[in-house]
């Protein structure tokens, strides 16, 4: 496994963001990391890996390190496809047994600098950071990782356009009769998210998180600060009502 002490450089971002390296605003136990790994998984990997497939091929990605793993579905889809694939996420309870995987922090991951092709930012990773000066160091520390001429590839959800009107819920039914929720409603400048699996006719507790309404425009602002470009994907991305896709190229030596 490709590991190492966070570098000098990794913890100077860190400090300077204001943040420990196992404190960044994000929730708390895994409560929350448990919900998202309840989803159902064979449908999601037929709608998606097409897309994965294309971008394997296109941009000849040999080893990829995804930010904010969860239960290790990219990190298995990827390595199917030939990818040496690693994952940090901060709630170990989730993260796959036997897989090349650790709990770390998003802002010093514990991974040596530059050998990857490519560092993966999905789901609600980014929107769980607090600020953007943190989404800011997060990025620069992604590109830290990947070698020059390699991707970083964010992809989120537009949390703030779910809850515009007013608390808005989002359900899957899962095998067995049990749903699957995620119930979001405005709190202030950011979202609030409650997500958890519901049995019929019993009481479940909801597990909660702030996200930060986080959308393309701001993710492409924050990259032009760290010196990345957007780069179109070489395929579509799987469709969805809320979510978004940008990938980021660190640039080249001198460029």
């Amino acid at each position: 496994m490709l590991r190492a002490k966070p570098s000098r450089r990794a913890r100077r971002v860190a400090s300077e963001g204001g943040v420990g390296e196992a404190s960044l605003g994000l929730p708390k136990g895994n409560a929350w990391a448990r919900t998202a790994a309840a989803l159902p998984q064979a449908a999601r990997r037929r709608r998606e890996q097409p897309f994965w497939r294309s971008v394997v091929r296109a941009w000849g990605w040999k080893r990829v390190v995804d930010a904010g793993c969860g239960a290790g579905f990219h990190l298995r889809l990827l390595a199917d496809l030939g990818v040496e694939s690693y994952g940090f996420d901060l709630a170990p309870a989730v993260l796959p047994r036997g897989a090349p995987v650790v709990a770390a922090d998003l802002l010093c991951p514990p991974f040596a600098v530059g050998v990857f092709d490519a560092a993966l930012c999905l789901g609600n990773t980014l929107s769980l950071l607090p600020s953007r000066a943190l989404q800011l160091h997060a990025l620069r520390v992604l590109a830290m990782l990947v070698r020059p001429g390699g991707t970083v590839l964010v992809q989120g959800e537009a949390a703030d356009v779910l809850a515009r009107d007013g608390p808005c819920a989002r359900v899957r039914w899962l095998a067995g009769g049990a749903v699957h929720i995620r119930v979001f409603e405005r709190a202030g400048r950011r979202v609030r998210m409650l997500a958890g699996v519901v049995t019929p006719a019993a009481e479940a507790r909801l597990a909660e998180t702030l996200l930060l309404p986080t959308l393309p425009g701001v993710v492409t602002r924050l990259a032009r600060q760290a010196k990345l470009r957007v780069v179109a994907l070489p395929a579509p991305p799987p469709a969805s009502s809320v979510g978004w896709w940008l990938a980021l190229s660190v640039p080249l030596p001198g460029s």
